[in-house]
């Protein structure tokens, strides 16, 4: 039986974060995910916006965080299997994020890796790094970009600042990230 393409992603996606929220969880992280209500007036009254967060990550024993306030202590986690057309989307929510609750708030982004499968024994490279630069240098910074399958340009300078494996949050960042 064959299985819808788009379906077979969205399930792939949905597992890689069940997986981060197990490691953060095992790790003794509390975490959780929200959905945060930014309301906004339109000419028929008051809309919701629902802003989707993958994971919050917290210092403390319980996630503080709630549906209408992010606790700047805590860590926003945009959770995705690839940065292809994704990458724009965790900068906007970052401005939103800041704007509506009023503070600086920590967002970071995990991803799977940035490859595309071509036949059997090609791969392309999907990351499009100019524009995380643009991103980055005239939208807002992230706290950081973590990949379980780095690109190989994520090693070079001046990606790699910005950029790291997953197993530098977890070793190190993150410890640094919680704290400050």
């Amino acid at each position: 039986m064959l299985v819808n393409p788009n379906s077979a992603r969205k399930h792939v996606g949905n597992r890689f974060e069940e997986l981060v929220e197990v490691v953060f969880t095992e790790t003794g992280v509390a975490n959780k995910k929200i959905v945060l209500q930014i309301p906004y007036e339109t000419g028929e009254g008051i809309k919701t916006y629902k802003c989707e967060n993958d994971l919050i990550l917290s210092p403390y024993d319980k996630v503080k965080s709630t549906t209408t306030s992010l606790d700047e202590n805590e860590i926003v986690l945009s959770v995705k299997t690839t940065s292809k057309d994704r990458m724009g989307k965790i900068f906007i929510d970052k401005i939103l994020l800041e704007r509506f609750v009023g503070h600086p708030q920590k967002v970071i982004g995990i991803f799977l890796n940035d490859v595309q499968r071509k036949e059997s024994n090609n791969i392309s490279f999907t990351l499009v790094s100019g524009l995380f630069m643009v991103y980055s240098k005239f939208l807002t910074e992230l706290e950081g970009i973590y990949y379980l399958d780095p690109p190989p340009i994520v090693a070079k300078k001046p990606y790699s600042d910005y950029m790291k494996r997953f197993s530098e949050l977890i070793t190190t960042d993150l410890k640094i990230l919680l704290s400050s």
